[in-house]
């Protein structure tokens, strides 16, 4: 009964992501797990074919200790053959959401300018193709406190997903771009 559920639920996931990239234009690459997941590199990906734009998120690996700071990395990859141009601000480029075991979102690394004035100044930046642009993020294991505060509250050992975001830099198109999650455990 319970293989059997969880073939429904990845098959209405996978409508779902079919759905949305139909709809958007995004195209998803999958890339297979390796054996070694506690000491190997992750990465998914997530392509705007339309922009020319594949975001990368790379984690150092998928099993953590409770509380270990996991460092995220995500990088916009100009695919095109052709030089392209990019607005970016100094807030909420690059972005990265935490799901839980039910698909909720816990946590949202952008989050943390809710209620800070903060300049909205772009800048335009010019990518040749071939051409990347790299941020590195940590997540420390933690979810907002519902009355506000910035330390936030420890999550519990389990199984989560982390998708890397990206969407202010595409303000001028108003597009996104969004990576397949990967799976954590704590």
């Amino acid at each position: 009964m319970e293989s059997s559920l969880r073939a429904v639920i990845l098959v209405s996931a996978v409508t779902v992501l079919l759905s949305v990239s139909l709809v958007y234009g995004i195209r998803y690459e999958f890339t297979p797990k390796t054996t070694s997941q506690t000491s190997s590199t992750q990465t998914a990906f997530g392509v705007n074919e339309q922009l020319g734009l594949k975001l990368t998120l790379t984690l150092e690996k998928t099993e953590y200790s409770l509380g270990e700071p996991i460092n995220i990395t995500l990088t916009i990859t100009n695919v095109s053959n052709q030089t392209t141009t990019i607005g970016l601000s100094a807030y909420n480029d690059f972005d990265f959401q935490v799901y839980n075991g039910t698909h909720s979102v816990i946590y949202q690394y952008s989050d943390r300018w809710i209620g800070v004035a903060v300049p909205q100044i772009v800048i335009d930046e010019t990518l040749e193709a071939g051409e990347s642009l790299s941020e590195n993020l940590v997540w420390n294991q933690t979810y907002p406190i519902p009355t506000g505060g910035s330390e936030g509250v420890p999550v519990s050992a389990g199984t989560y997903y982390i998708v890397g975001l990206i969407g202010s830099v595409l303000s001028r198109t108003n597009s996104t771009i969004e990576t397949t999650p990967i799976q954590i455990t704590t």
